[in-house]
């Protein structure tokens, strides 16, 4: 991948952001199942996220931003696990909806959607197991900016100021736009737009060159 500085990220990500909402302007979902609808709703929810953690970043709230992108991320896996997991199953979103089922804790479904198999054989192969200790241990990287401890702490009680270097930053963006790209793909997928779906992925492959 060419190396790619804050302001270089942030471009390609308010481009990739553009792109899928102008599919999405021009096509009309499908809604009338509750599992697309879920889907649906967890891609809004996340996008919402997504455009204000865009403008902490641009604003230098960098600690803020990783609070939300934890959140994104539950919404992330959360859809995934609806989609692959328990609509196998044919569970009643409204179970979901109205408490009456819980969801399993974040390390538990990303544990279930490493093993699960498709029908041609396909697994996930990693895809949510680098969220997790043995991979990147993404999600308690970033829980350590809600629970207050751990290195950032350390260094901003040492100099009275929160301090983070490029690497920091560049790796939480990669980290967001990657969520984003692949969130978008499985809701052009869940709506059965291969076209888009296509598209969409060789967009992204060109970006990795």
């Amino acid at each position: 991948m060419i190396k790619l500085n804050i302001d270089n990220l942030l471009e390609m990500m308010d481009k990739d952001f553009v792109l899928v909402h102008e599919i999405l302007d021009k096509k009309k979902l499908t809604l009338d199942n509750d599992y697309n609808k879920i889907n649906y709703t967890y891609y809004t929810m996340f996008c919402s996220h997504y455009e204000s953690f865009f403008i902490l970043i641009q604003n230098n709230h960098f600690s803020s931003a990783i609070l939300l992108l934890r959140t994104m991320l539950e919404l992330y896996v959360k859809s995934y696990y609806l989609e692959f997991i328990e609509k196998e199953k044919k569970t009643s979103i409204l179970d979901f909806l109205d408490d009456k089922k819980k969801f399993p804790n974040f390390f538990e479904i990303t544990r279930q959607l490493e093993e699960h198999t498709d029908e041609s054989g396909a697994k996930f192969d990693g895809v949510f197991k680098q969220f997790t200790k043995s991979g990147l241990a993404s999600y308690e990287k970033f829980s350590l900016f809600s629970h207050g401890k751990g290195e950032y702490l350390k260094v901003a009680f040492e100099h009275q100021k929160i301090i983070y270097n490029t690497n920091d930053i560049t790796d939480v963006l990669k980290t967001a736009k990657g969520l984003f790209e692949t969130l978008s793909v499985l809701l052009m997928y869940v709506q059965g737009f291969n076209d888009e779906v296509r598209l969409l992925v060789n967009t992204y492959q060109e970006e990795q060159l």
